[in-house]
């Protein structure tokens, strides 16, 4: 199993919108050789990506979320989302009620900064939660140094406009990462330079009406 000490998890989570920024550190030319990434499409020939998701509304914006904040219940970790009339969106009722929706299921562009629904919010039975960024040999541990490395591929992303949601170290050399859209341009960077394992939230959908 990996050792508790050296994993590491960098998760946004955005407070009324707000994101956690980090520090630049030992990127130097690397980072200044990478391109936009991630950015999505838009326009006729536009790519839809689809997710299932509870939705939150705070702050006058509405979030997607793949995790709640114990400590305030209006702040989660997750993509915003734009498009969507909240009031018409079913109640999540419970620990989760107002201002979160149950699981819906959401279609819509990726722009690099948010999902813009090109469809009506579906109820969901289930929030599809996150995908695995590892997978781990039970007798590999990461080593101390994969927290750097985990840092420099996070800034690196940000320093380009492509959000980091996680990050984690999968064995002693390899950092998993997960973001919104995980575009041919991010991997293939991402790969270049370092070893790692990139993971999207958001399911592709097949081109076509």
């Amino acid at each position: 199993m990996v050792d508790s000490r050296f994993r590491v998890v960098l998760s946004v989570v955005r407070l009324l919108g707000v994101r956690t920024s980090y520090a630049m550190m030992g990127l130097g030319v690397l980072a200044a050789s990478l391109g936009v990434l991630g950015a999505g499409s838009s326009g006729p020939a536009a790519i839809r990506y689809e997710l299932n998701a509870p939705l939150l509304a705070t702050g006058g914006r509405v979030f997607a979320c793949f995790s709640s904040d114990l400590m305030d219940p209006t702040h989660c970790g997750g993509i915003e989302v734009k498009g969507v009339d909240i009031s018409q969106v079913p109640d999540g009722g419970g620990d989760h009620g107002l201002p979160w929706s149950q699981p819906m299921r959401l279609v819509g562009i990726w722009d690099g900064q948010a999902l813009t629904l090109t469809e009506a919010p579906q109820a969901a039975h289930t929030a599809q939660g996150l995908p695995r960024l590892c997978q781990q040999d039970p007798n590999s541990q990461p080593e101390p140094d994969s927290i750097q490395r985990q840092i420099e591929v996070a800034a690196a992303l940000r320093s380009r406009g492509v959000e980091v949601l996680e990050s984690t170290g999968c064995d002693r050399t390899t950092v998993g990462v997960l973001v919104p859209v995980a575009d041919e341009a991010t991997v293939t960077w991402l790969s270049r330079h370092y070893r790692v394992n990139v993971v999207g939230w958001l399911r592709r959908l097949p081109s076509g009406p």
